[in-house]
C-alpha cells in the first residue's frame, strides 16, 4: 500500500500541532478578557448604586425660583433643557431663561415700561 500524502499518520496526536496550540492559546486569552470585562461592568454598576457618600455641591442642588411680588407668568416655553418665562410685573416685561435641571437662572432680559 502507498502512503496518501496529505494525511497524518494514526500515531500523531492532533493536539500536537502548532495551529491548535494557537488557537488553544487564543480560546483561553480571549476567556480572560470576558470575565475582566465582566468584573469590570459589575464593579461600575456597584461603583453607581453606592455613589450617595459624595458630597452635594451648591450647584447640584436645585434653586428654588420665586417671583416678584405682583409679578404674573403670561407665557412659559422649553427649549433644549431650558424654560422660557415671560413675566409681567408692575415695572414692565422681564424673559428669564431657567436650566431645568437645576433651577439657576441663565439669563433674564428686563423691558422696562
Amino acid at each position: 500500500m502507498t502512503d496518501m500524502s496529505g494525511t497524518a499518520p494514526a500515531n500523531d496526536d492532533p493536539r500536537n500541532t502548532a495551529g491548535y496550540r494557537a488557537a488553544r492559546a487564543l480560546v483561553i486569552i480571549l476567556g480572560v478578557f470576558i470575565v475582566l470585562a465582566l468584573i469590570a461592568l459589575v464593579v461600575g454598576f456597584v461603583a453607581r448604586l453606592t455613589n450617595h457618600s459624595r458630597p452635594q455641591s451648591v450647584a447640584d442642588v436645585p434653586q428654588i425660583y420665586q417671583l416678584k411680588e405682583g409679578a404674573r407668568i403670561t407665557d412659559m416655553k422649553t427649549d433644549s433643557g431650558h424654560v422660557v418665562l415671560r413675566i409681567r410685573t408692575d415695572q414692565g416685561e422681564e424673559i428669564e431663561i431657567i436650566d431645568d435641571a437645576s433651577g439657576r437662572v441663565v439669563s433674564r432680559i428686563i423691558a422696562p415700561k
